[in-house]
């Protein structure tokens, strides 16, 4: 037999890892057991997921009335096909979007396909962590050409933007709200998370899977109001998903939404949650003190280590976690993980911390500044371009996106024109251990309209 990624996996699904990352169902753990039998196509018997009969229809009714939204669809190509359908719904070609910095290098993408200008804002940044904050006031960035926003809450790290705020003043200029809360499906659960960006924003996309007990590629998508195209929006539904849906996907993202309404598998989780991060805190890890109570974000600036190098010692005794960066490691809690899950995790940082020294000097290492001009994606992306070694690549505009992957967020997006305190940023991060994607051998696509 030769199947190496089936026997790939195999060996690693024997080896009983703890998992703290997605999918949320932690390696089959919250999943039901019969899901392989539903593996069937468009029959008569069966429905049809892009043509919903009374089945989906009912599926999908559930699931508006759970978030509260106008209508909702269940997904089976993740939060990425939602992004696309929901800015193809929003904006028209040549027409404009304004992100925020730490969108999601999908929104990039979607542009450059599509045909949409891009406008970015920056995030601020928390010092102490080094990770962005959430979106404040965006009063003087909503100019007259700005057709929609689309904004990333919670982000990576837990933190949430006031989207209460933002969709008033969204609103205030007939502007619809796109926000990517593909980290935030289980805040309805529970009033201990925060309000879900259903209850304001005009789009909202969800990945059933990073957090709920969902297949890998199920999402949901839910749309209110109407400042966005319902029949557009529709017609991209069609468009970037597969016209062969996988029914075990969206099965498992509709169990999923069922066992949302038992709120109380949740607060168990909160509570395990909030008792790990107080006894965490005397060992010397920080924790972010975030939104999502679910999400451990532990700093290891005050030691002599990187969390990519924390992230390889809990990997090598066993533990997966969602993603690391230069400071900190970030953890997904679900309902499927266990209080034994915890007590291994904390025994292995307590490993950790007294096998590293203190750190010898203090490093406050963030992103660089973000584009201020309006971007052209789709310019960029189908113009004639080469390869040029990336110390070479100040001054040209880039045909790629270059993002640190997870969380995927871009440093250098396709269109912009790059700058040295990028490449240096990258270069750092790669002498740390970080994984970057948009970069192939040291050389980045730029368009050959520049002049070296």
């Amino acid at each position: 037999m030769s199947a190496p990624l089936y026997e790939h996996l195999l060996a690693y699904s024997k080896q009983n890892r703890i998992s703290f990352a997605m999918p949320g169902h932690k390696n089959g753990r919250g999943l039901k057991k019969d899901l392989l039998s539903l593996d069937v196509t468009e029959l008569s018997a069966t429905e049809n997921l892009i043509h919903p009969g009374e089945y989906v229809l009912k599926a999908q009714e559930l699931l508006s009335s759970l978030y509260g939204s106008d209508k909702s669809y269940i997904l089976t190509g993740g939060s990425t096909s939602a992004i696309q359908s929901m800015i193809c719904a929003g904006v028209k070609p040549g027409g404009t979007l304004l992100s925020a910095g730490d969108c999601h290098m999908s929104v990039i993408n979607t542009c450059a396909l599509l045909g949409i200008n891009l406008k970015l804002f920056p995030k601020e940044i928390d010092n102490s962590f080094s990770v962005p904050k959430g979106t404040g006031t965006l009063k003087k960035h909503l100019t007259d050409d700005i057709d929609a926003v689309i904004i990333t809450s919670p982000n990576y790290y837990g933190i949430c933007s006031d989207i209460k705020n933002t969709a008033e003043e969204c609103h205030a200029k007939n502007i619809p709200l796109l926000v990517d809360e593909a980290h935030g499906a289980h805040f309805i659960a529970s009033n201990l998370f925060p309000q879900t960006a259903v209850k304001y924003a005009d789009a909202v996309c969800q990945s059933a899977h990073k957090t709920l007990n969902a297949m890998n590629g199920s999402s949901y998508l839910h749309i209110n109001g109407d400042l966005i195209d319902r029949k557009r929006l529709e017609k991209s539904l069609y468009m970037f998903q597969s016209s062969s849906p996988s029914y075990v996907i969206a099965s498992s993202a509709d169990i999923a939404r069922d066992e949302l309404t038992d709120g109380a598998m949740w607060e168990k989780t909160y509570d395990m949650c909030k008792s790990f991060k107080e006894k965490i805190t005397d060992t010397g890890i920080k924790v972010l003190k975030n939104d999502d109570m679910t999400r451990l974000v532990l700093n290891f600036s005050n030691l002599d280590i990187t969390g990519f190098d924390v992230d390889d010692i809990l990997s090598n005794n066993g533990i997966d976690i969602e993603m690391a960066d230069l400071f900190n490691i970030v953890l997904i809690v679900t309902p499927s993980n266990t209080q034994s899950d915890m007590d291994v995790l904390f025994d292995e940082l307590i490993k950790i911390t007294n096998n590293t020294p203190k750190a010898k000097s203090t490093l406050n290492l963030t992103p660089p500044p973000i584009c201020k001009e309006k971007l052209f994606p789709q310019k960029a992306f189908f113009s004639n371009q080469r390869d040029t070694k990336l110390q070479n690549s100040i001054g040209h505009i880039s045909c790629s996106t270059v993002v640190p992957y997870p969380p995927g967020v871009p440093v250098i997006y396709t269109g912009e024109t790059i700058r040295k305190e990028q490449i240096e940023y990258i270069e750092y991060l790669e002498t740390k251990g970080a994984e970057i994607t948009g970069i192939s051998n040291g050389t980045i696509a730029v368009s050959e309209q520049n002049n070296e």
